[in-house]
């Protein structure tokens, strides 16, 4: 095998290597974890907005129900004064009797506030219920996709370890001026810098070479570097 031969297997090697880290990258699994993970942050949001409304009408509700039982607390105190026989004068019976008649018509307006607070809230808990569950369920998809991910990416990942082995020693037989022009030019041709000569043609561009130009490629030495004049890749030939 010569050394552009050498260079070859380390082209394949590359190729192969990219192609892994990209389905490892592109695995369908990996793509669906994606999309539920972000339908889970805007129910999550959702859900959040839901949450604030029922706590607003949930505190709402407790300081009403609060407040009636302390006017229910204070018109109890007035009526006990009125039956305890203190207050003896028709004026001051008559301000008690006013006072209480108020209290109880505000207790009684702030019953009916909780109330209907209470019942503005049943909508909102179901919804907020609705969205817990919502979001147990995408928890479960997440998790059951996470294992998916990590059994598939499991497969791939071992694939990958022995092609990145494959290449350390690869790599050790090529000559170290080939590898030096071989990986800056990798880079700049996307990946594929080493191309096979058939003919006149260049395999990595798949362009026919001029014949001036191919009889220059052919004449060089066989482990020299000669590159295609339209792409500039190493040839193998």
């Amino acid at each position: 095998m010569s050394a552009l031969d050498d260079l070859l297997a380390l082209q394949v090697l590359d190729t192969r290597l990219d192609q892994l880290r990209h389905q490892l990258s592109a695995l369908p699994v990996r793509t669906e974890l994606t999309e539920t993970i972000a339908r889970r942050s805007e129910a999550a949001a959702s859900a959040a907005i839901v949450q604030a409304r029922l706590k607003e009408l949930r505190d709402e509700q407790s300081h009403l129900e609060d407040e009636a039982l302390a006017v229910e607390a204070k018109a109890g105190s007035i009526e006990s004064s009125l039956y305890s026989g203190t207050v003896v004068a028709h004026k001051d019976l008559e301000a008690l009797q006013a006072e209480h008649r108020m209290l109880k018509s505000r207790q009684a307006h702030l019953e009916d506030r909780a109330i209907g607070v209470m019942e503005d809230a049943e909508p909102v808990e179901s919804e907020s219920a609705a969205m817990d569950a919502l979001l147990g369920g995408l928890d479960d998809q997440i998790l059951g996709l996470e294992e998916r991910l990590r059994v598939e990416s499991g497969d791939v990942g071992i694939e990958l370890e022995q092609a990145t082995a494959e290449r350390v020693a690869a790599v050790e037989q090529v000559a170290s001026e080939l590898l030096a022009a071989y990986e800056p030019l990798r880079k700049q041709m996307g990946g594929i810098a080493v191309a096979k000569l058939t003919g006149s043609r260049c395999e990595g561009c798949r362009m026919e070479i001029p014949s001036a130009q191919l009889e220059s490629v052919r004449k060089a030495p066989a482990d020299s570097i000669a590159n295609c004049p339209e792409c500039g890749r190493i040839l193998v030939r």
